[in-house]
């Protein structure tokens, strides 16, 4: 009799923090979300919300812009235990390498795990983990990969997904009034 492996799909949700205020004279850890990185953090959790993705476990920077934006999202994410919502050091990575061992180290429990994170990491991360070169992820922007693999320590290039403010705003946009509303 053949043994077949079973293989469970591993989920990483990864989101750039919103946009920073960069009025506060403080350290890089130290610096707040501006009034609308505040507006596109609520805007883009209920754009994630509207997806239907069950979180087992979020893991943000310890960097304030972070912190922040992933909070707008714990508000926003139905249903989630905030119990299961943690700081990490190694997340304030602005390259991504640090963020990559974080995600190959987290426990094989887990299948769907969102984590927040800066620029470079994002950036880094997409290219490697989508095979997609040269896209730069915006503020806020949301990445989810999905790896064919039981543990995460397997995770390579996967299929991916992408969901960034400006594709949804300009829906948002005023139009006119039709004739018929004269």
């Amino acid at each position: 009799m053949e043994v077949k492996e079973v293989v469970t799909l591993k989920r990483i949700v990864l989101v750039r923090h919103a946009k920073s205020s960069w009025e506060h004279d403080v350290t890089d850890l130290k610096r707040p979300l501006s009034n609308s990185g505040y507006n596109d953090a609520l805007f883009m959790s209920g754009v994630f919300n509207n997806l239907n993705i069950k979180i087992d476990i979020i893991f943000s920077s310890p960097a304030l812009r972070t912190k922040q934006t992933a909070e707008v999202f714990l508000k926003n994410i139905k249903p989630f235990n905030l119990n299961n919502y943690n700081l990490d050091s190694e997340l304030y990575d602005f390259q991504g390498n640090n963020v990559e061992m974080f995600i190959k180290n987290l426990n094989n429990n887990f299948e769907s795990v969102m984590i927040f994170t800066h620029n470079n990491s994002c950036n880094n991360l997409f290219s490697k983990f989508s095979n997609i070169k040269g896209k730069c992820v915006p503020t806020c922007g949301i990445l989810i990969f999905e790896f064919d693999v039981s543990l995460w320590i397997n995770i390579n290039s996967g299929k991916s997904s992408y969901y960034f403010p400006k594709n949804f705003k300009c829906c948002l946009l005023y139009t006119s009034p039709s004739p018929r509303d004269s």
